[in-house]
């Protein structure tokens, strides 16, 4: 591999995306179900889950070990899921292309429905699927989603699942996933600052 290549693992990247979240999604009301116990404060708007939760909103599913989320005054929702050894936390939402699918997983993801944000850290990994088919993989330490962008940032570091903390992507031939395949749109990669983790506001 040139030195050039070996400097772009080496960097986070953008990605920007041929599709993006389905629309609506955000206006749909957001639902929180599980076979644990809960506890909700009816005054700061704060609900914590410790067992298996599915967080739902309209395409959007978020599948956790624990939850933990808050419920601002414009209803939105900042939500903060946790996976346990062995069991990830597990992303999916449907795309606005007919037929494809954003799935990711990580040791913890943020959600905000406020800034249309998803946030993977650790050992974080995010794919879109064409008719169930692989289109595009990303793998690193730390990825966002900018649905209202349509843009995943990439960061390398300890908790990526490459080696030496690298970050990975994959893009398979759009033909082989969908029919008939789109135009081709180019991929635009850049440096990007680092992500910061950020707990659910208090």
């Amino acid at each position: 591999m040139s030195a050039p290549a070996l400097l772009l693992l080496a960097l986070a990247v953008f990605v920007a995306l041929p599709g993006h979240a389905a629309k609506d999604d955000r206006h749909q009301p957001v639902s929180i179900e599980s076979t644990a116990s809960a506890t909700l404060s009816s005054k700061t708007g704060r609900l914590e889950w410790a067992g298996p939760v599915l967080l739902v909103q309209g395409s959007l599913q978020l599948r956790a070990a624990r939850l933990e989320a808050e419920r601002r005054n414009d209803d939105t929702v900042l939500a903060l899921a946790s996976g346990e050894a062995g069991n990830p936390v597990r992303f999916s939402q449907a795309l606005s292309r007919p037929g494809e699918q954003m799935e990711g997983s990580a040791e913890r993801i943020e959600y905000d429905s406020r800034a249309e944000t998803v946030r993977f850290l650790g050992a974080a990994s995010v794919r879109t699927l064409a008719n169930g088919k692989l289109v595009e993989e990303l793998t690193g330490a730390a990825i966002l989603y900018n649905a209202r962008t349509e843009v995943l940032s990439v960061e390398p570091g300890a908790g990526s699942a490459q080696d030496k903390g690298k970050v990975r992507m994959v893009l398979m031939p759009r033909q082989s996933a969908s029919a008939p395949a789109p135009a081709a749109s180019g991929v635009n990669l850049q440096s990007s600052p680092a992500l910061t983790p950020k707990p659910p506001t208090r």
